[in-house]
């Protein structure tokens, strides 16, 4: 339609501040900019305070009188959390405590025997009411966790530490009632609610989510509760809720009699933002444990992912596909409100745990800090981990050596008046298996299917690219099943100039293809078509 939304927004800057760390091109934060000065300027609402959900192009309020969600209230914080963490910028931060506070005011419970975040308030922030999965594990991802780590302050973490048992003492503990899954609504006093819409709906991707988020709170507590939890969890989808013959999690079930939800369909369902939990769930607890069931999990749920619910052609991600990867539903992509943030998110944790924790490998992320009056220092934790061993190995600061680092401690120290872009390298001291992860490759100028050899073609092609400097280069070519068909280059190093790699495709149909090619960071696919 025509309206905006405030969690689209949120989501969206948190993308682009994403893609900016991951690849230092300052475009991306500045989409991020346009995203969350929207935000500010027209989603607050300035009568009762809290996020509005609809908003019109021109940044109308379309449902004022609408009840207010954690959902919502959490999950406008995830790219204003994103875009401080990577800026530090004064703003962000107001609005950050501006929005804790409110959903401290409005929204936490702190009735001493039903603690935790109300599931809703009417409008004007008046009587909450109901409790909830959303309410709940959203917290922890959207900024809670975030908080802590960026600023040590004690209150963040007693505030994490009291959702985290809200997971245990009723999500996990429901668990042990139900056929599958967990309950994930509830009355306001935590009593399983049993009546509402979808409530005995449990959603592997919330199960394994929860599971995430306890072994990221025992990163730093080496509270053991929190792991064996998580565990269990994970234990509970992989038994019931795992496909074993392609790999990954299957979407919704009926939590009291075991049955799969098909909402109108007889197959079975797999969602894409919940193959992304059992990606980041199964890297961090392997990471946690070294069990190989869990890196078996990731690797599996990681694979069908980019096989089948990723288009190679034009982009962005399939919302649903049966556990065969095809088309159930529809062909339809991200949700409106769930846009692209999953499928970044999942990209942004497998660049960060399958380099950094998993390869021990050196990985960079980009900051841009903005020039203050005083001198400041920031705390460097872009994931959940005081492993002494985790330390900054090298900084600069628009492409000069930075010296004002603390490496151990992981913390940078910026004089007033300096700012800039600085390119923060992570490493583990003295590992001695560091794969590489990319550092240091350039991407290619360009690639392209040489016009002398036409697209369509029979049987042959040649396709060719170019480089400034020597690069490692993976050159893939793909079915629309997303099946790799044939692979021309396997992180080949290639010196700078222009190279040409011929194909031959006579064992092949008629038909599209895809071509993906690789360098570092870098990556991207175009069709071609053979014609016989």
């Amino acid at each position: 339609g025509t309206n905006k939304n405030a969690l689209n927004q949120s989501r969206d800057a948190y993308g682009f501040v994403r893609a900016f760390q991951m690849t230092g091109k300052d475009e991306y934060l500045e989409y991020a900019r346009h995203a969350l000065d929207f935000l500010y300027a027209s989603a607050w609402d300035s009568t009762n305070g809290g996020w509005m959900n609809d908003i019109s192009a021109a940044g109308k309020p379309t449902a004022p009188a609408s009840n207010k969600t954690a959902y919502y209230q959490h999950y406008a914080l995830l790219g204003i959390t994103a875009s401080f963490e990577a800026t530090r910028d004064t703003l962000d931060w107001a609005w950050l405590q501006k929005s804790y506070a409110y959903n401290d005011a409005k929204l936490w419970d702190s009735r001493a025997q039903s603690f935790g975040y109300y599931d809703n308030v009417k409008a004007n922030g008046s009587a909450p009411s109901a409790k909830s999965f959303n309410a709940t594990v959203d917290a922890v991802t959207t900024h809670l966790e975030h908080l802590y780590l960026m600023t040590h302050d004690a209150a963040y973490k007693t505030r994490l530490l009291q959702v985290c048992d809200n997971m245990i003492t009723h999500l996990y503990e429901s668990s042990k009632t139900q056929k599958i899954g967990f309950a994930e609504l509830y009355t306001t006093d935590w009593t399983i609610d049993n009546t509402s819409a979808n409530a005995t709906r449990t959603i592997m991707g919330h199960v394994l989510k929860t599971s995430w988020c306890l072994t990221r709170v025992y990163q730093f507590t080496g509270d053991t509760s929190y792991l064996g939890t998580a565990k269990r969890l994970t234990e509970l989808v992989w038994q019931q809720g795992y496909d074993h013959q392609n790999g990954g999690p299957y979407k919704d079930y009926d939590r009291v009699n075991g049955a799969m939800m098909m909402y109108g369909k007889a197959d079975t369902a797999k969602a894409w933002w919940q193959m992304e939990q059992a990606i980041t769930d199964g890297l961090l607890l392997y990471h946690t444990t070294g069990i190989a069931q869990y890196g078996q999990m990731a690797d599996e749920s990681l694979n069908f992912f980019m096989n089948y619910f990723v288009d190679h052609i034009y982009g962005d991600v399939f919302a649903d596909r049966t556990k065969y990867g095809k088309f159930i539903w529809n062909e339809d992509k991200g949700s409106d409100g769930k846009a692209a943030y999953h499928s970044i998110e999942t990209g942004y944790y497998v660049y960060l745990y399958g380099n950094l924790l998993l390869k021990k490998a050196p990985t960079t992320l980009y900051y841009y800090f903005i020039p203050d009056v005083k001198e400041k220092r920031y705390e460097m934790n872009p994931l959940t981990c005081t492993d002494p061993a985790l330390v900054i190995s090298r900084v600069t600061l628009d492409g000069s050596e930075y010296a004002r680092v603390d490496k151990k401690s992981r913390v940078i120290t910026v004089p007033a008046g300096v700012g800039g872009k600085f390119a923060v390298t992570y490493a583990y001291e003295g590992a001695t298996s560091v794969a590489s992860n990319g550092e240091g490759r350039m991407r290619p100028e360009s690639f392209a299917l040489d016009q002398n050899f036409p697209n369509p073609f029979n049987p042959s092609t040649v396709i060719a690219f170019h480089f400034p400097e020597a690069s490692t280069v993976t050159l893939t070519i793909h079915d629309m099943l997303g099946r790799c068909v044939a692979t021309l280059a396997d992180d080949a190093l290639y010196g700078p100039g222009e190279h040409r790699i011929s194909w031959n495709a006579s064992r092949l149909a008629s038909g599209m293809y895809v071509y993906r090619i690789t360098a570092g960071n870098y990556s991207a696919s175009k069709k071609l078509i053979i014609s016989k």
